[in-house]
């Protein structure tokens, strides 16, 4: 019986089908390596080309946006007009209370004295410092996300994060080049004149072209080759990365404060600041509406904003302890008092309400209950 039978042509046929197997793995890593550098690189690009038009890309490291903005998204803001910018938009503008940094906070209303209330979306109150129109920089228009998560974790101290995302980066970018003998060889293969070779498979100056993927080159020319391309993909991707980082920056959102936080050498606690207290609603008599009154708190502040039904409508001086709302100052039928009072030190954004809030109707615009 013919050793090479049935038995025979198997036990030949198995290494190249193991070969086979290992080609068709690398190209599977390799266009999914590719794809993913591909995505990370055009969200890149797509953070940062607007700034060629003066648009103006930042990054978000705080939470105060959330759930439509988050930690790391990338938002492009551009400028517009001053009557485009109303209420509902997000705008991008000079901090005032943390020189140097940006707020992007949604616009909620307007004060009589043209200034801009702002509040982050996560936030319970609105930004107790208004925004003047000059510092207005533009209008949230684009948001790109994930892009600017390394540049979060900076903003953090957390480096170790960053250096591991680098190296992330760095793997997917090998691994881009992991079929690009067989990507290289096929095309060799495909514009070769040569007849095609048999159905089963031979080799052809140390190549295999049998079915499948697998066309190998192990020439010294072929590495190179591989090595220059992976090298200049990676300066490309550094490079657009790099961009980002230096367009995209980290900035602070006006996040509020939180109990406590915790550094290596020490623990820090916040206070907790006091509202005014005893606030109550006396009715004056027809025509001259009512005093809502309260009781300084034991703190250091530097005024009050006292509004109804969410509208501001007073802001009294810190020796103030009363204020008096009459009608037809503004459309509003029923509505709650609420005092807050305003911490005193610079840039501060602390506030604390009163301990009550009573609510003011108006029966006709001459008379205003309480209750």
């Amino acid at each position: 019986m013919d050793s090479t039978g049935v038995g025979g042509q198997h036990r030949h046929a198995r290494p190249d089908a193991v070969l086979e197997a290992l080609d068709w793995t690398r190209v599977v890593v390799g266009t999914a390596a590719r794809a993913i550098v591909a995505t990370v690189v055009g969200l890149a690009l797509w953070a940062a080309a607007p700034a060629v038009l003066g648009w103006q890309p930042t990054t978000v490291v705080t939470g105060s946006m959330a759930p439509r903005l988050t930690p790391g998204d990338v938002v492009v803001s551009r400028p517009v007009p001053e009557p485009d910018v109303v209420p509902g938009r997000v705008l991008l503008a000079d901090d005032p209370d943390q020189p140097g940094h940006l707020r992007l906070h949604r616009y909620v209303e307007a004060r009589d004295d043209g200034t801009l209330v702002t509040k982050g979306d996560a936030n319970p109150a609105a930004d107790s410092t208004p925004l003047d129109r000059s510092a207005v920089h533009g209008v949230g228009y684009l948001r790109v996300p994930w892009v600017g998560v390394p540049v979060a974790w900076a903003h953090e101290g957390r480096w170790g994060a960053v250096a591991g995302a680098a190296a992330v980066l760095a793997g997917l970018l090998a691994l881009c080049a992991v079929d690009g003998g067989l990507r290289r060889a096929g095309r060799e293969a495909r514009g070769a004149s040569a007849p095609p070779p048999p159905s089963g498979g031979t080799r052809v100056h140390g190549r295999r072209s049998a079915r499948g993927p697998a066309v190998r080159d192990g020439s010294r020319a072929g590495a190179r080759h591989a090595a220059l391309r992976q090298g200049g993909a990676l300066l490309v991707t550094v490079a657009v990365l790099g961009v980002v980082g230096l367009v995209a920056p980290d900035r602070a959102e006006a996040v509020p404060f939180a109990a406590s936080t915790t550094s290596p050498p020490s623990r820090v606690t916040a206070a907790v600041m006091p509202g005014p207290t005893k606030v109550t609603c006396v009715s004056n008599g027809l025509g001259k509406g009512v005093t809502i009154s309260w009781t300084k708190p034991n703190w250091a502040i530097r005024g009050y904003d006292v509004s109804w039904g969410g509208t501001r409508i007073a802001s009294p001086d810190a020796a103030a302890t009363s204020v008096v709302v009459t009608a037809g100052l503004l459309d509003i039928t029923s509505g709650k008092i609420t005092v807050r009072a305003l911490d005193a030190g610079p840039g501060s954004v602390w506030s604390a309400d009163g301990d009550a809030q009573p609510t003011v109707t108006v029966v006709t615009s001459l008379s205003l209950t309480c209750s």
